[in-house]
């Protein structure tokens, strides 16, 4: 299945059977291997978080976490916060991101690390998790949501045999990053703008529904 610039299809993250997350993306450009997506500001999706009745959590993370491993949370609207492009090929466990703030700054490149897509009649589905590189201009880097995934470790969603497969990957796009090879080499940000014509992208009815072949 393939896409043509222009059209909306939906990138469900999954967890048990269920959609974790879901936004709503306007295809840039699919080659197959190679898929671009845009994702901008003010763009309505769905996140996970936990029931109203649980007892409070320290934090997001820990939040997070003990709706993975439980297999319960509700999904709640959010409006995503910066215009951003996904960057995004094919078996590998992550994304990497270029984002447009409002006050011109550049924020380099944010690595999401996540389960290689899987195209489905929606669109794609894949799963966060939780840890994140941030890899700045000078090709510099930090890691992002640490105590995050150690969360998900501690209460038993996420195993160390996943977490060693995450961090390998994280060595990887990094050597990337300091030789200097796509996408960091290329100037999406100073040279890619979307089109004008695009409207801002809306989750349809079946955003919900989980696709098995």
């Amino acid at each position: 299945m393939t896409w043509l610039p222009g059209d909306t299809i939906v990138l469900q993250e999954v967890w048990r059977d269920r959609v974790w997350a879901a936004r709503p993306l306007t295809v840039v450009r699919d080659e197959g291997h190679l898929l671009l997506l845009w994702l901008p500001k003010g763009t309505r999706w769905k996140a996970p978080t936990a029931p109203l009745h649980w007892p409070p959590e320290p934090d997001r993370g820990h939040r997070l976490a003990t709706c993975a491993a439980r297999g319960e949370w509700i999904l709640r609207d959010l409006a995503w916060h910066v215009d951003t492009l996904m960057i995004t090929r094919a078996g590998d466990w992550h994304s990497i991101w270029v984002s447009w703030p409002d006050d011109g700054s550049e924020w380099g490149w944010y690595v999401n690390l996540q389960r290689p897509v899987r195209r489905t009649d929606l669109g794609v589905e894949t799963m966060d998790f939780a840890l994140d590189v941030i890899i700045n201009p000078d090709r510099s880097w930090h890691w992002k949501d640490e105590d995050e995934l150690q969360a998900f470790v501690d209460r038993g969603a996420f195993d160390e045999e996943l977490v060693r497969t995450v961090r390998d990957e994280a060595a990887r796009v990094i050597e990337r990053a300091e030789r200097n090879e796509p996408p960091f080499c290329e100037p999406w940000r100073e040279e890619w703008r979307p089109d004008p014509s695009w409207r801002r992208p809306t989750l349809n009815g079946d955003w919900e529904r989980v696709c098995r072949s």
